[in-house]
């Protein structure tokens, strides 16, 4: 379960690691998953299938793959993962009892030369408004859903500027975030995980992803769960997902992914 310190920092910093947020027996075990869950992707076992499947792309172009729990990867590891208890807790001292599912994707990255610019995770929200525009934006936005990377090898490609989840741009984070994505930010944090940390986060913050030099991989689990209200607004269905309304998802998923899966089912509007 996450320490006080921790929940506060999240909330301070937009930000906080976890050495225990994966049972230790499962870490093998999942690395050698996501190796071959990429190779099924590049060898076009597994094909990038809205409607059934979704991989992120096809082949080797694909570096994000969405669809690890469905039953076409023939990986039930991941999904004992996402159900399992470490990640409930830690979970749960955040966003409370009652969850939903939210993803459980790949970052395989091959190469050196991975760089995401500067950027909040808004979607479609108004990216260069006023104090007042912005802050509601900040206040509101993914509130209730909570996102984490999981490093199956040592991981330094994100990096967060803390605290600028409840605060508005500088002039340099405008720059960055509006003009220049790939300008440095002064104030931006690296983020370093050893084999099997976890870092919780909130995608509200000004963030980018940058493989330092001399790195030639990255392979990252990296999920997100969401609060469960009963009677709060549907969402309208992320197309990313659509493979998740496929009849053969639930019932791959251990007692707890099938809950998640169930509430997710009711408070999404396909």
């Amino acid at each position: 379960m996450a320490s006080k310190e921790q929940v506060n920092q999240y909330f301070d910093e937009g930000y906080y690691i976890a050495d225990d947020a994966v049972e230790p027996e499962l870490l093998e075990p999942l690395t050698a998953a996501m190796r071959r869950a990429k190779e099924k992707v590049y060898s076009g076992a597994v094909v990038d299938d809205a409607n059934r499947i979704g991989t992120g792309g096809p082949g080797e172009k694909a570096e994000t793959f969405w669809g690890l729990i469905a039953p076409e990867f023939e990986e039930p590891v991941f999904a004992e993962y996402l159900g399992s208890q470490p990640v409930y807790r830690h979970m749960q001292s955040l966003l409370g009892d009652e969850l939903r599912l939210g993803w459980l994707c790949a970052l395989a990255i091959d190469g050196g030369s991975y760089e995401c610019g500067w950027h909040r995770d808004i979607g479609g929200e108004e990216r260069d408004g006023t104090y007042e525009v912005e802050m509601e934006i900040l206040g509101r936005h993914r509130k209730n859903l909570v996102k984490w990377h999981m490093a199956l090898v040592e991981d330094a490609c994100l990096w967060i500027v803390p605290g600028s989840q409840r605060s508005y741009r500088t002039d340099e984070e405008r720059e960055a975030l509006i003009n220049n994505p790939l300008n440095e930010i002064s104030t931006g944090r690296q983020i370093v995980l050893k084999k099997g940390q976890t870092v919780f986060w909130t995608g509200n913050t000004i963030h980018r992803g940058k493989m330092p030099e001399g790195v030639d991989q990255r392979l990252t689990l990296t999920g997100a769960l969401v609060k469960y209200e009963e009677d709060g607004p549907p969402d309208k269905l992320d197309e990313r997902f659509r493979w998740c309304l496929a009849d053969n998802v639930r019932a791959s998923l251990p007692a707890r992914g099938q809950t998640y899966y169930d509430n997710w089912r009711t408070a999404v509007r396909a």
